[in-house]
């Protein structure tokens, strides 16, 4: 399942009574917020935390001409879940 930004807004829209606009500020800032304070961990309790990982460079291959290439050394925003939300799941 597909979640787009425009399906999450008018969830917190509905969930919260806010307008869709001021659930788009809502969701914004978070991602915003994410996305300048990963570099040190972000641990939202009982939910999970958002890290960055960082993966070396390797080879790579094409599967058609089986020609080789560098895949450069880069670094992942990931979210591990907390324990509690992988029992709700499970």
């Amino acid at each position: 399942m597909a979640v787009t930004k425009k399906s999450l807004v008018r969830n917190i829209s509905k969930k919260l009574e806010l307008s869709q606009k001021d659930s788009s500020f809502f969701l914004e800032s978070f991602l915003s917020f994410v996305k300048l304070n990963s570099e040190n961990g972000i641990n939202i309790q009982s939910f999970g935390t958002f890290i960055i990982k960082k993966t070396p460079k390797r080879i790579g291959r094409d599967p058609k001409s089986k020609k080789e290439y560098v895949i450069k050394a880069r670094e992942k925003l990931v979210f591990e879940p907390s324990s509690r939300i992988k029992q709700e799941i499970n």
